[in-house]
């Protein structure tokens, strides 16, 4: 029962932490093709947690930590790949595929030798709870506070931000504190849950797009309490499917694998509507 429990409260968590994510990394580059896992930083917070574990072991501080490293590296690498191209949508879409496959190589090779040293190292590759136990709740709450604390001060700048860098700046926002302190939250909340649970995408990336459709608008003070509702959701129930439908049948399926399978088409139609014209 406690395992259970601990489960459903993780996957929660995580599915809202990873929403909200997508959000303030969505509306701070005003690009609605974004969010952890496309930018790149979920895969190099899983080579870095792979790199730290092969020469220190597992210990879930300083895993972290390096996630945390990991994550803003190739958060910076995806944005200075994407400027240097043209700075639109779909060159941090293209920079982020080169980036997220760049780590996503090295961290399959590095699962070779991680894998002797910690057995569980592959369920962080597809993202899991499989592994939900006690002593990780702790660190779980790191990205809880970074999204808490960052929604009321982020939401009401990240919507003047939408208006385009001029006016912001017009209306008293500063766009570059204000990129900078959304990127850095979404960074290292969602490199946290890369080194605990592994790589879940897309979460971050349907969970917006679903809360805009349902209430017709872009103001995040609504989107970002909905999109975390939904991602709870989400997540939670792609975790249930696996362990209840999935694992009987054929063993249990890693939740960030079943995420991927609808969220991956989900992407393909959002690329398709985004550049033939027609509003998402």
């Amino acid at each position: 029962m406690e395992y259970r429990l601990l489960r459903a409260v993780y996957s929660s968590v995580a599915g809202a932490v990873l929403a909200v994510t997508g959000c303030f990394l969505q509306s701070s580059f005003r690009n609605p093709l974004v969010d952890h896992y496309i930018l790149g930083i979920g895969s190099g917070a899983l080579f870095f947690t792979y790199t730290t574990v092969f020469f220190y072991g597992y210990n879930p501080f300083t895993v972290a930590l390096a996630a945390a490293m990991g994550g803003l590296i190739s958060l910076l690498l995806t944005v200075l790949i994407a400027e240097k191209i043209s700075g639109s949508d779909v060159a941090y879409v293209l920079a982020g595929i080169s980036v997220t496959t760049l780590f996503s190589g090295l961290s399959t090779f590095m699962l070779y030798y991680v894998q002797v040293k910690y057995p569980y190292a592959s369920v962080l590759m597809a993202g899991s709870f499989i592994l939900s136990r006690p002593q990780i709740l702790p660190y779980l709450l790191v990205p809880v506070v970074f999204v808490s604390l960052g929604y009321p001060l982020l939401a009401k700048r990240l919507n003047v931000l939408l208006l385009g860098d001029e006016n912001a700046q017009q209306l008293g926002v500063d766009p570059r504190l204000t990129r900078l302190a959304s990127a850095l939250i979404a960074g290292l909340s969602s490199s946290i849950i890369v080194c605990l649970f592994g790589l879940i995408g897309f979460i971050g990336l349907i969970a917006p797009h679903i809360a805009r459709f349902l209430i017709k608008t872009s103001d995040n003070r609504l989107i970002i309490p909905l999109s975390a509702s939904l991602g709870m959701i989400l997540l939670y129930s792609a975790d249930l499917f696996s362990r209840t439908v999935m694992a009987p049948i054929w063993g249990e399926i890693p939740a960030g694998s079943i995420v991927s399978l609808f969220g991956a088409p989900f992407f393909i139609i959002l690329l398709i509507t985004r550049f033939t014209g027609r509003k998402t």
